[in-house]
Formats: structure tokens, sequence, C-alpha cells
């Protein structure tokens, strides 16, 4: 186990520059234990972070039929979700930034999974949706499109009318 001591700016910094996996060396200010990506325990403590890694043994990668269950369950689950690149916040590509602002015309809660933090979601949405770019609208579980489709619809009042029915379902 190794412990590690210094200020957030610098794990950003290190984030940067580094994989993750061998950056996470950061401030935190809360008492916590969390999973993070794909092999680290991470223990914080008001000024230090702990780091276990995992033996490959205790790690299991997830399969395309397991993927497909996560994704689906998470499409299920969510009236209004949006697959995209980054987040509602701070979108990671320009495609994602207009079906952002689009959801948000509507005054909507919706959803969003950021795509850039799980490759197995990345690519198996596509799959899923069969449907080969991001970002990627389902609404009341059905799969709507991407961005250039989500223009369409709005445009045309098509989009108005799916977002006003899954508000029901909210």
């Amino acid at each position: 186990m190794q412990r590690f001591q210094c200020p957030t700016l610098l794990f950003v910094g290190l984030a940067v520059l580094l994989n993750f996996r061998t950056a996470l060396s950061f401030f935190l200010p809360h008492t916590s234990s969390f999973l993070v990506k794909d092999h680290f325990l991470m223990t914080q403590s008001s000024r230090s972070v702990s780091i276990l890694k995992m033996s490959d043994a205790e790690y299991v990668q997830e399969t395309t039929e397991q993927t497909q269950i996560r994704i689906k369950k998470l499409v299920d689950s969510y009236p209004v979700l949006l697959f995209m690149k980054g987040t509602k916040l701070f979108p990671q590509c320009g495609f994602s930034s207009t079906a952002v602002q689009i959801l948000n015309a509507f005054n909507i809660n919706f959803h969003t999974v950021d795509v850039l933090q799980d490759e197995s979601i990345r690519q198996g949405v596509k799959v899923f949706s069969q449907w080969p770019t991001i970002p990627q609208l389902y609404v009341a579980g059905e799969f709507v499109g991407g961005s250039d489709i989500m223009i369409q619809l709005y445009q045309s009042g098509e989009l108005g009318e799916m977002i006003e029915k899954a508000k029901a379902e909210m």
C-alpha cells in the first residue's frame, strides 16, 4: 500500500500527463472508500489517499452481453437518456453540446452517460442501437437518434411531443 499527500491541482496535472491508474494521488477532503476506474481501490482521508492495486485474478472484464444488459437497464431506468461525450456541464464534442442544448430547451431533467469514461459503454451503445455515432438519445426507452436527428425532430416539433410523453413518466 502506498500513501500519498499532495494538492488536488497536482493530481489534475498528473492525471492529464499520466494514465489515471498511475496518477491517483491527490488531496481529498472527506473520508470514504470507492472503486476507481478498472482496478484500484482508493481510500481517502482528510489529507491523504491510500491506493490498493487489485490483482489481475480479482479483475474480471465485463462481457459484451453484460455490457448490453447494463445499457438496457440504463435505457429502461431513465425517461430521457443521452449517451454523450462529456457531461451536461462540460460536453467534450460539438455534437454532444448541441444535443444537451436541445434537451435543455425543454427545461426537463434528463440523465446523461459519459461514454468517454467507459469504453465498454462507448462501443456497446453503438451495437445496442445499431447506430455508429455518439451522442445517442433515448426517450421513453426508445432510440431517437443522434444530434442530427435531434435537430430535425426539434425543428419539426416531434421531439417536443416525445419529451412531453416522457415528462409524464418522470
